[in-house]
């Protein structure tokens, strides 16, 4: 290949690149500048319209029935440790049962945080 037929390979792929790296830059603005216009309607007046939700999720996971799957998960992971012999299956049904009471605490938390 000589030098001239170097030069129109570089200059197509360079086009061809410009071309790509533009058209993705489009889109980003696109994409940005109609985030920003949404961004005016999307927010939510007090949070309230949830609470009724959360409190909910709150009473579900702390009363009755979140003990009650928590003692079932506990239970499976029993039973299933001592046929398997795997106390990974116990270990983690006592990892879902906290982690469930923690995760509705930090979704209450969430909910009532004031900035």
């Amino acid at each position: 290949m000589n030098a001239m037929q170097m030069m129109n390979v570089r200059s197509v792929l360079r086009s061809e690149n410009s071309k790509q790296w533009f058209k993705v830059m489009m889109m980003f603005a696109l994409f940005f500048g109609l985030m920003f216009l949404l961004s005016n309607f999307a927010h939510a007046a007090d949070g309230a319209e949830f609470a009724d939700a959360a409190g909910k999720f709150e009473t579900w996971v702390k009363g009755s029935l979140g003990k009650l799957a928590a003692f079932v998960a506990l239970a499976v992971g029993s039973v299933v440790a001592a046929v398997k012999k795997d106390w990974t299956w116990f270990f983690g049904a006592v990892v879902l049962s906290i982690g469930v009471g923690v995760v509705a605490t930090v979704i209450n938390a969430s909910f009532t945080a004031t900035i």
